[in-house]
């Protein structure tokens, strides 16, 4: 599936805004205070995965896959983002939570 040629399915339109707010999210975070950005990474981390599991249960898991997969080409901003006491880079982060909202699309085959 390619840019143009996006699936429609209402899971996978709220898989693609999910991912968008996550992105965006990921994008400010340098900008947030310690436990603010805690906050926001926590819930990245569990509610992008969660979609996007929901995602390939309804419109199934190669769309799920192939939305995600579009996303995670996106560039983030490159900033040292403070999580648990180490600094983890903004990119790495992101990385982690497509790569992780990816399994979990392909574990609901």
């Amino acid at each position: 599936m390619t840019m143009t040629e996006m699936s429609d399915h209402p899971a996978i339109v709220r898989l693609r805004v999910e991912l968008d707010a996550a992105w965006k999210s990921i994008c400010t975070l340098g900008g947030l205070a310690d436990d603010a950005r805690g906050r926001v990474v926590a819930e990245l981390r569990a509610a992008v995965p969660d979609v996007a599991s929901r995602a390939a249960l309804e419109a199934g898991s190669e769309a799920a896959v192939a939305e995600i997969s579009r996303f995670a080409e996106a560039e983030v901003v490159r900033a040292e983002v403070r999580q648990a006491g180490t600094v983890v880079p903004s990119t790495e982060l992101w990385d982690d939570i497509v790569h992780t909202a990816a399994e979990a699309a392909v574990a609901r085959r």
